[in-house]
């Protein structure tokens, strides 16, 4: 399973520094983080990420849906490396950090590569970006599977998780979406 996350970082809201946001989203480990930082306000967006990335895994491996961002609590390895723990469960993530954006992966173990793509929107409807992110990892898919790209679908499941098709038979493959203001990306 695999999980990703990208924040546009221009656009992203500075709501991280209202009054006791950081208290109803981030451990106090995770606030020292960000308070040490060179830069808070990446930091911020880092970790939130992080937390995005491993909560789409926790969803799938589980089926239950939840808000609490402190329930998932963030290690950093190293500057692009980390752990997020949400209960027993352990998530491994890299990630990438640019001067616009940061965008995360989450597996359930560290060594295993994967496919992935993150790129610019040229509509920042959110609509439009969808059905956008949709068609390049259909032909993504296609290509690196060799199967044929009218037969490929995403459906999603009753509680919102997407599910790969094809001819109308559910592919095993985990893959994960994202996108935030001019970004998208995808991960299989």
């Amino acid at each position: 399973m695999i999980g990703n996350d990208i924040v546009d970082l221009k656009y992203s809201a500075s709501s991280w520094t209202r009054p006791r946001y950081l208290d109803k989203v981030f451990t106090q480990n995770e606030q020292s983080l960000i308070f040490s930082s060179e830069n808070e306000h990446e930091t911020q967006w880092l970790l939130w990420s992080m937390k995005e990335a491993a909560y789409k895994i926790h969803v799938q491996q589980f089926g239950e849906r939840f808000f609490n961002p402190r329930r998932l609590v963030c290690v950093l390895i190293s500057e692009y490396k980390g752990l997020v723990n949400i209960d027993d469960n352990r998530y491994f993530t890299t990630s990438t950090i640019t001067k616009d954006y940061v965008h995360t992966i989450a597996k359930l173990s560290a060594s295993k590569t994967n496919r992935s793509s993150v790129f610019k929107a040229e509509i920042a409807s959110h609509h439009i970006q969808s059905d956008t992110l949709k068609i390049a990892l259909l032909e993504s898919v296609s290509k690196t599977e060799q199967l044929p790209l009218q037969d490929l679908k995403i459906k999603k499941t009753t509680i919102g998780i997407p599910e790969l098709f094809c001819d109308n038979s559910k592919l095993s493959m985990s893959f994960s979406l994202t996108h935030c203001g001019r970004f998208s990306g995808f991960v299989y």
